[in-house]
């Protein structure tokens, strides 16, 4: 492109260029006098929002005089830079990734370029173009856990690929969840949701109040209450029938701590409930009165718990 553009120039300088050459390198000298070509001039301007190769035409200039010429010349030297930046504008560049991190005891809301809104759970990352969507298809990837209102649109899908599932919707809300090395699911909480398992095997439809989730190679559909999957948004802790090893994991993420189990590990004993998390002590406290689980304090912040068989 740049060599087109000296060619351009060089053809202008020696009076050879044809008449619509001859326009397109005016037009710019026009409006440089005028102040400069700006982003916003460009914008407005039909002509430099073609490609050069498909607008190098228009208006008959007469033969320059050779000092005019060695203006030119100079002129068109430092508009060179200037017009390949121009260019580059509309002959389309890269789109820049975006990359959204929230950190252990963090949660975040994400508006993307589409309008929709993603939160992320805590421990979680989320990628995507800045031009999501323009190629047809809206994707993201995410680590971790996001809750997502969907901007209905059906000419484009949204998909948000994870570790190990792809969820496909339209227009929806939904949380996806799947951390490494946890059990990675998927629940609806409007309209419906298409989701892939490895390999792009298709896994299922899910519809209101429905989840998927993906375990030792197989998926299993049930019928749950959405809201306790997406609460965490809005600050609550919902465990249902959540072993001890998912309620550390939890809870690790939520408060940034590091919690460690002291005791034989009771795969049977499952936890439910609810808890809002403004202090890991008040949680800790209602595990110890509900369930008997005891936690004690180390010297370097580690929390130990401790649990009876079931």
């Amino acid at each position: 492109m740049e060599e087109q553009i000296r060619r351009l120039f060089k053809k202008y300088v020696e009076g050879v260029a044809t008449d619509k050459e001859r326009e397109v390198v005016e037009d710019f000298f026009a409006m440089m006098q005028e102040g400069g070509v700006s982003a916003d001039s460009v914008q407005n301007n039909p002509l430099l929002k073609r490609r050069l190769d498909e607008k190098i035409y228009q208006q008959t200039v007469h033969k320059q005089s050779r000092l005019r010429r060695r203006v030119m010349l100079a002129a068109a030297a430092s508009l060179l830079l200037l017009l390949s930046c121009t260019l580059v504008m509309y002959l389309g560049r890269p789109a820049d990734m975006m990359n959204v991190v929230a950190k252990q005891g963090k949660r975040l809301k994400v508006v993307l370029p589409d309008s929709s809104v993603a939160y992320l759970n805590a421990g979680s990352s989320l990628s995507y173009s800045s031009d999501m969507g323009d190629d047809g298809v809206r994707t993201i990837q995410l680590a971790g856990e996001g809750y997502f209102e969907v901007k209905h649109d059906e000419s484009r899908p949204f998909i948000v690929e994870s570790g190990t599932l792809k969820t496909r919707v339209l227009g929806t809300r939904f949380v996806v969840s799947d951390y490494p090395g946890e059990m990675p699911s998927v629940v609806v909480r409007s309209g419906k949701v298409g989701v892939q398992g490895p390999g792009g095997v298709a896994l299922t439809i899910l519809e209101k109040d429905e989840r998927v989730f993906f375990n030792n190679g197989l998926a299993t559909v049930d019928t749950v209450d959405a809201q306790d999957f997406y609460s965490w948004k809005d600050g609550k802790i919902v465990f249902d029938h959540a072993n001890l090893k998912q309620v550390i994991n939890i809870l690790n993420r939520r408060f940034a701590v590091h919690i460690e189990l002291t005791a034989e590990y009771y795969d049977n004993c499952t936890i439910t409930g609810s808890y809002y998390d403004n202090r890991i002590e008040d949680v800790l406290k209602s595990l110890d009165f509900i369930y008997g689980i005891k936690y004690s304090l180390g010297k370097n912040g580690t929390i130990y718990l401790k649990t009876n068989p079931c």
